[in-house]
């Protein structure tokens, strides 16, 4: 079984191999069984195109590596535990296969796909019904879908393996990793600082689950209430002050800081928590992925940057403008002009990329999620069509940074795919944030970004910046983050 069938049916065999090496005390023949079940997935998911079937075998390995991490947890090594942990979620770091831009009947899907969602909101504004709309939609995004499930993968047998803890020390400089980790419904941190790697076991999944849920709703009633706002802040304060006691504090950790997330904590918006508010702050979906990002990041393109506005902001033709104009050879995309495609081809090879629209995560089917340009929706599948994407990427967005989270951590959404096609780093918001309360933050951060700071340290010091104002601009600016490499 553990060579025929199936990849799934392999994975399974290994993994009852390693519980039976459990069984009988074989703690090493375990983990053999375990690394073996987890390359048998790993060679299967490098033959598959198509994102949403690469997330769904990746699922297969949540327990092999889950198993793992509690074998080094029983004998307390937070270097294994860590290796583990990135065993799993360094193949994350594997690009995703760019989709063929050329295929002519995806692109005539998308197209239409479009029309049809530009035609209902105007169906709605107008007061039509959009039924007939919305079951075009649906036919078009399944079709869209079954294009996408026909695109090969890269046929590599290979992954990338966890970043010793060594080397990513030496990366890290004087940042800080935390990496956590939910086993057994108890959250616990690895923590890579100071040349040390130390486990630490923090409260339980379920409360950090409540605290962020009650935090999100709170920041939304800040942006867009209209009465209860200052019940609203105390609400934000209580809740990140919970979160700071729960996550940040026992760790004791200055400086900046690299998180690795895992289940409802990829929806945390960090800078509201105390700690954070004005320190340089990266997320990552793995501390592979950031590695990689941060030592083999491409040179800057010079003078490669381009500026998006979408409809329906009333500041975003002028923030694009703004931040444009300190930009020589920069290019701008408004208006009439402001197209999928125009977009995309912009995007392509470019060194900035920065993107003013209508954010909407789409948690039925994230890789429909979208920006909205004046053609329709830009979605995943659309990026993934992206032969080379922008090194540094800025949605100046609602929810941008918002990624669907499944088994093993694999995440879906925009900043996902643009990680995973290789951008270097992307700041985007993981809340709704209010559109005139997100143009002062942007000019504050470009203003940094062009004295020579980093991603990461031009937020930072963007928040600063903003401190005292109003609820809307507190909300934007603790709703935006730093993804991926930053720090530089």
């Amino acid at each position: 079984m553990r060579r025929d069938g199936t990849a799934e049916l392999r994975a399974r065999a290994h993994h009852a191999e390693a519980l039976l090496r459990m069984a009988e005390g074989d703690r090493a023949g375990a983990e053999r069984a375990l690394r073996a079940g987890l390359r048998v997935l790993d060679a299967f998911r490098a033959s598959l195109g198509a994102t949403e079937l690469r997330v769904h075998a990746a699922g297969h390995g949540g327990e092999l590596a889950r198993l793992g991490v509690r074998l080094a947890m029983e004998r307390g090594d937070a270097r294994a535990v860590l290796t583990w942990a990135e065993r799993f979620r360094a193949r994350a770091v594997v690009p995703h296969p760019a989709r063929p831009a050329g295929d002519p009947a995806m692109a005539r899907d998308l197209a239409e796909l479009r029309q049809v969602v530009a035609a209902q909101a105007e169906a709605v504004a107008a007061g039509a019904d959009p039924a007939d709309l919305r079951r075009r939609q649906a036919v078009l995004e399944e079709s869209v879908r079954r294009g996408a499930r026909r695109t090969g993968g890269t046929r590599r047998t290979g992954g990338p393996g966890p970043v010793p803890p060594a080397e990513l020390g030496r990366a890290l400089g004087p940042a800080a990793l935390v990496e956590y980790l939910a086993v057994d419904g108890a959250l616990h941190a690895v923590v890579v600082a100071a040349g040390r790697v130390r486990l630490h076991r923090l409260g339980t999944v379920a409360e950090a689950e409540d605290h962020v849920a009650a935090l999100r709703h709170g920041l939304r009633r800040m942006a867009y209430g209209t009465r209860s706002v200052a019940a609203a802040g105390d609400l934000v304060a209580a809740k990140a002050g919970r979160l700071d006691a729960l996550l940040l504090r026992p760790l004791r950790l200055d400086g900046p800081l690299l998180v690795v997330p895992t289940g409802a904590l990829h929806a945390l918006p960090w800078a509201a928590l105390p700690s954070l508010a004005e320190r340089p702050v990266c997320v990552a979906p793995s501390a592979a992925l950031w590695h990689r990002a941060a030592v083999t990041a491409p040179p800057a393109r010079a003078g490669a940057a381009v500026f998006v506005a979408g409809p329906g902001l009333p500041h975003a033709t002028a923030e694009v403008a703004a931040l444009a104009r300190r930009s020589p050879g920069a290019r701008q995309l408004t208006g009439r002009r402001a197209t999928a495609e125009a977009v995309l081809g912009a995007l392509d090879g470019a060194d900035l990329a920065h993107i003013a629209a209508h954010g909407q995560f789409r948690s039925d089917n994230p890789l429909f999620s979208a920006l909205r340009l004046v053609d329709g929706p830009l979605t995943v599948y659309d990026l993934e069509r992206l032969a080379r994407p922008p090194r540094r990427v800025v949605l100046s967005a609602c929810e941008s940074g918002l990624s669907a989270v499944h088994p093993g951590d694999e995440l879906l959404g925009l900043t996902a795919a643009l990680l995973g096609l290789g951008a270097t780093s992307l700041v985007a918001s993981v809340v709704p944030v209010p559109d005139a309360a997100t143009r002062p933050l942007m000019l504050r951060l470009y203003r940094h970004l062009r004295s020579g700071a980093g991603s990461a340290a031009a937020l930072a010091r963007a928040r600063r910046d903003l401190a005292g104002a109003g609820p809307a601009a507190r909300v934007a600016a603790a709703g935006f983050a730093c993804f991926g490499a930053g720090f530089a």
